[in-house]
């Protein structure tokens, strides 16, 4: 005889067969046993669960010598043909060649003879979201009425493209991947009655590999018994399904922890050079920090996964979960990005010098309490001011935040430089900023084209109903386009808001055409060169030329 295949030779013959789906095995039992059984039943899950198989065995259990019963004997004519396929009054029909409309017209005159010899006439209509809408409206009549002794299972992968009349009329059970533990207590028994050892490691990663699919992992442990001879081992497996090595894998981690791009872009040829492909690793990598993700989340609580102790041991601790999740991110886009072959490897190689180079994160509650502690220490600069200048407080803030957002703490003798006072103005220096800071951020609220504009300008004085704000001379288009009726209306309805009085606001150009201070109070272009790079690019010709021909103007000049 020709070899059988292991899914075949080990295929469920009775309901206690069945792996990882004992809702299902209890409720169709159960509707056996109480003369419950509905006339349409719909299977649906992924590949290889057991839709087909239990299809099969909910046959024999209605129509065996002994039945119905829940316990089929397999030993009669009936069972044994079932199980072969080839009974006549129960035909399994494959739903992608026969989904026209004729193939089910067939079904409906055929449904109203009686069963040849078995108890019911069953029809198997397997990958059954394969039919046409046509064919699915002929069947819907026959589906919902149809004779005593006919009995309708579908199954299909894609339940979501039946239409919700068929789904209606069926009892539907929904198949799930069967867990990496079923599976492999499933093929550890197929190994013990073909007299075949394999390491549990081995065990694992088929069962792994078969991502919920019981038939894919016998498709593998299959081809792996013909690759060896008496031993199975990880090795053996790696090979045979073209994993990457382990210890490739722990130096790339290594890598990320030292933060060595050189070392991982030489394991990442070394991978490509023995034939994998650039996902292939991207993948393994994924499933690696995703068991990393889960530790550093749950601890060793979660039973539900079985982690690699060594590996979870080694880099278990090197990595926050926010760095993982975003190595995951980063590793994910580029698995999606990425089709074309070359494209693949120096997106990898890209990425993979990221992960190399990138800081450790923290977590935003961090962050925010490394903010609260800059502010508090703002608020006493504030209340206690100093006689630095403005230029100080910058530097200090941005070198304080730059702390904060790089995970180092601020230290409780670090000094933040306070804020230079501003020119005083009928006699109080705090008026004047804030006065100034109240008008910005009321056009800011009202007109943000209008603040852009306006916040250009410097404060000069506020005298006897008078606000006057002075601009560059190189910055005279936004005093042109603040001094339009609409704009200045807005301008002088926000400096009335903010001094509780109307305000006339003169708009001037400096002579000069530099200011001594910018908006907040620094200092700007102090030095007397920058008057002179103005007047030089003014005297341009082809500056010049161009704003002939455009007709335009000079705004700003980048020093």
């Amino acid at each position: 005889m020709s070899y059988v295949v292991l899914a075949r030779r080990y295929r469920p013959q009775t309901f206690s067969d069945i792996v990882g789906q004992a809702p299902i095995v209890k409720t169709l039992g159960n509707a056996i046993r109480s003369d419950r059984v509905a006339h349409a039943y719909l299977f649906a899950g992924p590949r290889g669960v057991g839709k087909t198989s239990t299809a099969r065995i909910l046959s024999k259990a209605l129509n065996c010598i002994k039945g119905p019963t829940d316990t089929p004997c397999n030993v009669c004519d009936i069972c044994r043909s079932i199980s072969e396929g080839s009974d006549i009054d129960v035909l399994e029909i494959d739903g992608a060649s026969n989904r026209g409309i004729d193939e089910i017209r067939n079904i409906r005159q055929n449904v109203g003879f009686a069963p040849s010899r078995a108890r019911y006439r069953i029809y198997i209509i397997d990958e059954v979201h394969m039919l046409t809408r046509e064919a699915f409206n002929a069947l819907l009549k026959t589906l919902e009425e149809p004779p005593s002794h006919v009995k309708f299972i579908f199954a299909t992968t894609a339940v979501n493209r039946l239409p919700e009349t068929v789904q209606s009329r069926c009892q539907r059970f929904d198949f799930k991947n069967i867990s990496v533990q079923g599976i492999e207590k499933h093929l550890s028994e197929i190994c013990k009655t073909e007299g075949k050892e394999i390491e549990p490691a081995a065990l694992h990663t088929i069962a792994r590999s078969a991502k919920g699919g019981l038939r894919d992992s016998q498709s593998v442990l299959d081809q792996l018994l013909s690759f060896c001879n008496d031993k199975v081992t990880s090795a053996d497996v790696n090979y045979v399904l073209g994993y990457i090595d382990e210890d490739k894998i722990h130096g790339m981690f290594e890598c990320f922890v030292k933060r060595d791009p050189s070392g991982s872009l030489e394991i990442v040829d070394d991978i490509l050079n023995e034939g994998k492909t650039p996902m292939e690793l991207i993948d393994q990598l994924l499933l690696r920090l995703r068991d990393l993700l889960v530790f550093s989340s749950c601890g060793q609580d979660a039973a539900w996964i079985e982690f690699d102790e060594p590996f979870v041991e080694r880099f278990g601790k090197s990595f926050s979960a926010d760095t993982l999740m975003y190595m995951i991110q980063m590793l994910s886009m580029t698995r999606m990005r990425s089709t074309d072959s070359l494209l693949q490897r120096i997106a990898t190689e890209m990425v993979v010098i990221k992960l190399c180079k990138m800081e450790s994160l923290r977590s935003l509650s961090d962050l925010v309490e490394r903010i609260a502690l800059l502010e508090d220490k703002l608020e006493q600069v504030a209340n206690n001011p100093g006689k630095r200048n403005n230029n100080d407080i910058i530097h200090s803030v941005d070198s304080s935040s730059q702390q904060a957002v790089m995970g180092k703490p601020i230290e409780e003798g670090d000094v933040i430089n306070p804020v230079k006072e501003e020119r005083e103005i009928s006699g109080n220096a705090i008026d004047k900023k804030d006065v100034w800071e109240k008008i910005l951020k009321n056009i800011q609220h009202k007109k943000k084209s209008t603040w852009a504009l306006f916040r250009e300008g410097r404060f000069v004085s506020c005298e006897s109903g008078v606000l006057v704000v002075e601009f560059p001379r190189n910055y005279s288009f936004h005093k042109q386009k603040l001094d339009q009726p609409e704009e200045k209306k807005i301008i002088e309805d926000c400096v009335k808001e903010a001094v509780r009085e109307v305000i006339e606001v003169r708009l001037v150009v400096s002579e000069n055409g530099r200011h001594e201070e910018n908006s907040q109070g620094q200092s700007s272009g102090d030095d007397g060169g920058a008057q002179q790079t103005d007047d030089i690019v003014f005297s341009d010709p082809a500056v010049k030329k161009t704003l002939e021909l455009f007709d335009g103007r000079v705004i700003k000049v980048n020093r």
